[in-house]
Order: C-alpha cells, then sequence, then structure tokens
C-alpha cells in the first residue's frame, strides 16, 4: 500500500487539485457489493467493468522512498528502500514435512483408473467421496454444494494457507470457523481443514493473550 500512494503522491503534481473524500463503510455499498462479487466469484454484471491483476500494478521494488524527486531518484545515501522491499518481497516458506499418506490419492485413483481399496468398506466410502471430485486438467477439484469448484490441495499446503490468513501480513487472527470459510471461499480444500484451523489457533500464543 505504501508503493501505491507513492505513485499517487508522483502523480498529484501533474494535477490542478487533488480532493481526496472519506465514505463511511455504512455509505460504501458500492465497493461493498463488487467485492462480495470477487470473493463469491459471482457473475459480473454487464454494466460493470472488470480487469483481472495477475501483478502489482506499480513496480514497488524499484520505489526508491519518499524523497523521490520528480526528474530522478533521490541522491541522499541515507535513502534506502531496501528495508521496504524485504517486508514486501516475501519469499514463500516451503510447506513442512509431512509422513502422512496424500489423501487425495485414493480418491484419485478411483478418478482415474476406476480402482477402488482392498478393504470393502473403505471402498464403499472412496465410491461415495468421489462422487463430489471432479479432474480438470490434471486437477482435482471438489464440487461445493453451491456449485462452486474448489481445487484440492495436500494437508501441509492447507496448514500454511490458514498460518498465512491467521497471522500473516493481513491476518486479523479470527476464529477456526472463520478461517476455514476464508481458506474455501478463496477456492482451496482439504478435508482436515478444521481440525487444523482450531490447532492453529489454539497454539498461537498471541490468541492466548488476547482472545476468549
Amino acid at each position: 500500500m505504501d508503493a501505491y500512494c507513492k505513485a499517487v503522491r508522483r502523480l498529484e503534481e501533474k494535477f490542478d487539485g487533488l480532493e481526496l473524500n472519506h465514505v463511511l463503510r455504512k455509505y460504501n455499498v458500492a465497493t461493498d457489493a463488487l467485492a462480495k462479487m470477487a470473493s463469491e466469484r459471482a457473475t459480473v454484471p454487464s454494466d460493470v467493468f472488470a480487469s483481472d491483476l495477475y501483478k502489482p500494478s506499480v513496480d514497488y521494488k524499484g520505489d526508491v522512498g519518499s524523497d523521490e524527486l520528480p526528474n530522478g531518484p533521490s541522491s541522499d545515501p541515507r535513502d534506502s528502500a531496501a528495508p521496504e522491499q524485504e517486508a514486501m518481497d516475501i519469499e514463500p516458506e516451503p510447506p513442512a514435512s509431512d509422513d502422512s499418506p496424500d489423501w487425495r490419492y485414493p480418491l484419485l485413483q478411483r478418478l482415474v483408473d476406476d480402482t477402488l481399496p482392498p478393504d470393502q468398506a473403505e471402498a464403499r466410502r472412496v465410491a461415495r467421496r468421489a462422487k463430489t471430485f471432479v479432474l480438470i486438467d490434471g486437477e482435482m477439484y471438489k464440487r461445493s454444494p453451491s456449485g462452486v469448484l474448489m481445487r484440492c490441495i495436500p494437508r501441509q499446503e492447507g496448514i500454511k494457507l490458514l498460518q498465512d490468513i491467521h497471522s500473516g501480513a493481513c491476518g486479523h487472527h479470527a476464529a477456526p470457523r472463520t478461517l476455514v470459510g476464508n481458506a474455501f471461499r478463496q477456492g482451496f480444500y482439504w478435508p482436515t481443514a478444521v481440525v487444523d484451523t482450531t490447532n492453529i489457533v489454539r497454539t498461537y500464543e498471541g490468541c492466548q493473550f488476547y482472545a476468549r
């Protein structure tokens, strides 16, 4: 957000005036409706312009700070944006090793080869569960009750996703079911999400001090 703010500051000198209006949340109905459309992946109305952004619209890695001059970068050697770049350009951590088998494997066997486990009870369970899953371009998706497809991911990837939502850069330390709902609304699924989220919240030190 700091990079976007600096981009606006660099452009404001090209205009005769700049006016900022703060809209209260209760009056911000149009923006709220657009945000809900995006989170629910609903069909965009014909009178609404939509554009998918797959990368930031500002070059925050090349930003040199708030003291940049209109004709070029600042010559002050003390002016450095390295800490900001390090904070923004976070390297993803590899998922922790998990010795448990991938929960998707029996379902993939059913969907790809139409094979079932030798145990009859397990075979009936896998055959029943496989009806709600589908393969698209080599990826397995779960069909939700509303018809939305959620990409199936391994348990360790799901735990990393929950940790980012819960206590990452934009985390808000929500309750377990709220975190699971956020992950599922983003289009991801794994069967132990509720248990994994409960364990994350119960073992996070900050939540033990400041939550009920």
